[in-house]
């Protein structure tokens, strides 16, 4: 409640917590293996690689292209290669928002902040349509249509940023429809979709609106979770002409993508690594998910968005009895490093009236870590005033 104080756990002595970032630990990432395949690749065709990439609608490394298409069974010239997935989504808002006639942009709420704040750096207004266990809540979104219609409809459909939920295949299908329906544009996230770890995979959005008149859907990858971040290697899987046009904007902008990362990610999938280190971090992060999952459920109880079955997080909506301000000086006192949840709501959305909202990343921590995390928090919450 307002101006109430909260009376904090301290302890000095404790060690602490970070749930403050969503980043591959280092045993997730094949450095050494990258750096033999860097090597080689440089011994070979160095003077290739340390030169301009073509330019005039240039959409990526051809052999990257090849590979991404094999990975995901479209074809080649649908894919468009960026630095990084970032990129890809400030080329996509640029894309679809400089000549449309509608700048609303809906968006799951909670939703990554990062794209938020890209949407709106090219005039768009983002607002929010509620996130539930299993995808947007599609009634909100219906009667959001019948007023408006979008630009674009930004998701993140496989164990969400920061909410850890993934779509529904029947909510996948019904987007389509409404997409097809009345006319707007999907924009599907998938950074996190090869880190399954229980269950099955709902098919891509993507996918599902092959043949469906009318469905428009951009997909959005990223290399960073399953391979390295340091590689920067996002891409865009689009419409036969689309990558064309994404290339006439980066041109514009920064002229190509670097040649020696996009090489060092062909020559990880041919050779196998990055299918190998998909199933060695499943390997890995699995167990850790499971401590989480666990953890949270005895110490917060029902808060929990979804059990994630993968990827990094696993969220609540924490019942307090005081303002997150005061909420996150008190964890931050007990030592636990959390982001602000509301940085995830669009500036017309929030958390239910009565709670804070809580991105717990389980990928880097221990699980002795993890459960001491939400342990303290659980103590901040009961002691909250």
């Amino acid at each position: 409640m307002q101006g109430a104080s909260v009376t904090a756990v301290s302890d000095a002595t404790s060690a602490k917590v970070h749930f403050s970032r969503g980043i591959p630990p280092l045993e997730a990432i094949p450095s050494a293996e990258i750096a033999e395949l860097t090597g080689s690749l440089l011994s070979a065709e160095a003077s290739r690689l340390f030169q301009y990439a073509p330019i005039g609608l240039h959409a990526g490394d051809a052999e990257l292209r090849e590979q991404l298409g094999a990975f995901h069974a479209v074809d080649p010239d649908r894919i468009f290669v960026t630095n990084g997935s970032l990129q890809a989504l400030d080329l996509l808002a640029g894309h679809l928002l400089k000549d449309a006639p509608r700048k609303k942009v809906l968006a799951e709420a909670p939703t990554y902040d990062r794209a938020v704040q890209i949407f709106e750096r090219h005039g768009a207004q983002v607002s929010g349509i509620p996130l539930r266990h299993d995808g947007l809540d599609l009634d909100v979104l219906r009667e959001r249509l019948r007023t408006e219609v979008p630009a674009f409809v930004y998701v993140i459909p496989d164990f969400q940023n920061p909410a850890g939920v993934t779509t529904s295949e029947e909510k996948r299908r019904e987007l389509v429809a409404l997409s097809a329906k009345f006319g707007f544009t999907i924009l599907e996230d998938i950074p996190y979709r090869e880190l399954r770890f229980a269950g099955t995979a709902p098919t891509l959005i993507g996918d599902l609106a092959d043949g469906v008149e009318g469905a428009r859907v951009l997909t959005i990858g990223s290399l960073s979770k399953v391979v390295s971040p340091g590689l920067r290697v996002g891409y865009v899987i689009a419409p036969l002409g689309t990558p064309k046009d994404l290339a006439a904007l980066a041109e514009s902008t920064y002229l190509s993508p670097a040649p020696l990362l996009q090489a060092v990610a062909a020559r990880a999938f041919a050779s196998g690594l990055v299918r190998r280190n998909i199933d060695e971090v499943r390997t890995l992060l699995r167990p850790r998910h499971d401590t989480a999952v666990e953890a949270v459920r005895k110490a917060l109880g029902d808060a929990a968005l979804c059990v994630p079955e993968g990827g990094y997080y696993i969220s609540v909506h924490l019942p307090v009895r005081t303002t997150e301000e005061k909420f996150l000086a008190a964890a931050g006192a007990a030592n636990i490093a959390l982001t602000r949840g509301s940085a995830f709501y669009p500036a017309d959305a929030a958390p239910p009236s009565g709670t804070v909202f809580l991105r717990l990343p389980f990928q880097a921590l221990s699980a002795e870590e993890f459960t001491e995390g939400v342990t303290r928090l659980a103590e901040v919450a009961q002691r909250a005033e």
